[in-house]
């Protein structure tokens, strides 16, 4: 061959691809979605489940303050074990100084005794120390007379009288008595009542007058 011979060119066969996705029969099937379709979705299955996050988040927030709220009158008491202990700051005078004392300690106090009772007072002079009589004369009849015996003992007397119709037989007497003594006189019935005296006079001069009223019966 020489180079005068003209050169032919020749142009390489193109056999088409087959389509992916194609069918054995050779038709063409639905073709894949567009690459910018599916992020798309994957984006927005991402802001679900982000959503869904934030939203479990806020329920569980929401539960926790329900649950920590309570009522002002059943707020809960602080323990005070789990608090410290705050021990009280003695003041200046409760402080106990370290140097000793030189006044001498002191003795407690003994309750002085209730006074003594005061004395009774003296008995008075001249008195009775018994005196027995009635004060009921039974009379048969208004023209007669009874018989009525009294009774007496004294203390300090040193002299006795008897008396009618009197409150002192030393003035108005009807006879000297002894101080002590049982003593009949008669009772006059022709009387409804009548009183008599026994009267005690001691060394001093004093008196003491035992008066009683009889009445008829």
């Amino acid at each position: 061959m020489n180079d005068d011979t003209p050169t032919e060119r020749f142009e390489p066969v193109t056999t088409p691809l087959p389509v992916a996705g194609a069918n054995a029969g050779g038709s063409s099937a639905a073709t894949e979605p567009p690459a910018e379709e599916g992020s798309k979705r994957g984006s927005l299955i991402a802001l679900i489940a982000i959503a869904a996050v934030i939203l479990l988040a806020l329920i569980v927030l929401i539960v926790a303050l329900v649950g920590n709220a309570t009522p002002s009158g059943d707020q809960p008491v602080p323990d005070a074990s789990s608090s410290p202990s705050q021990s009280p700051t003695p003041t200046p005078d409760e402080t106990q100084s370290s140097e000793p004392s030189d006044a001498p300690p002191t003795e407690p106090t003994v309750a002085a005794p209730p006074p003594p009772p005061p004395p009774p007072a003296p008995a008075q002079s001249p008195s009775f120390a018994t005196f027995t009589s009635v004060d009921r004369a039974t009379c048969p009849d208004t023209s007669s007379s009874v018989a009525l015996t009294w009774s007496w003992s004294s203390t300090d007397a040193v002299a006795a009288w008897f008396g009618i119709g009197t409150n002192n037989a030393k003035a108005e007497p009807f006879e000297s008595v002894p101080t002590t003594a049982t003593y009949t006189f008669n009772y006059q019935c022709s009387e409804a009542s009548q009183r008599y005296t026994v009267t005690l006079e001691d060394s001093a001069g004093r008196l003491t007058h035992e008066t009683v009223d009889i009445v008829r019966q």
